[in-house]
């Protein structure tokens, strides 16, 4: 969290610390693929997309889908940063990404309890909140991560925002309709 609060992230030595504590910081990832996909499980239970029919099967498939496109997401950032020469820019847009999914990770822990355990009305609203402040993260990591490729490698606005709708949005559409075609197609 100091590191994440920290507005002179350049000048930390958190930061750098943090790079250098690889155990905890794959246990904190781990964490965030875990909370993520029981989130992601729940939230799909709160609007009905799933039944209680197979539970197991679909928290498993959703902590696996996590799982999986964040590794993929790693991967494919790492080898751009080989093959291009920009390691040192990845490494710092890498660490951003995943140092905003721990702080998400963390996050959901009490709207996971909420929605878990509670009735209806609070269980949406907790569903509600809990997207909100997911989504003002995420803005908050576009908005870092330009500030970082705006000053090392002289992107426009442009061509960020082209980056983000295409590597960023357009997959979390796929995955979306391909969730409901699935699901849809169980029910």
């Amino acid at each position: 969290f100091k590191v994440f609060f920290n507005t002179s992230f350049r000048q930390s030595q958190l930061a750098d610390q943090l790079l250098q504590a690889k155990l905890p910081s794959l246990f904190f990832n781990a964490f965030f693929i875990i909370s993520g996909g029981v989130y992601i499980y729940f939230l799909l239970l709160q609007y009905k997309f799933i039944t209680d029919i197979n539970q197991w099967t679909i928290l498993a498939s959703c902590i696996l889908i996590l799982g999986l496109v964040y590794l993929a997401k790693f991967s494919t950032l790492k080898f751009t940063g080989w093959v291009t020469g920009y390691k040192e820019v990845t490494d710092a847009y890498v660490f951003i990404i995943f140092l905003i999914c721990k702080i998400i990770g963390v996050l959901l822990v009490p709207f996971i309890i909420l929605m878990a355990f509670t009735d209806a009305a609070i269980a949406n609203g907790s569903a509600l909140a809990s997207l909100l402040i997911i989504v003002l993260l995420l803005l908050l990591r576009f908005l870092r991560s330009y500030g970082l490729l705006q000053n090392q490698l002289k992107v426009s606005r442009f061509h960020f925002f082209l980056y983000i709708a295409g590597v960023e949005i357009l997959p979390l559409l796929l995955i979306y309709k391909g969730l409901l075609f699935l699901l849809s197609k169980n029910l």
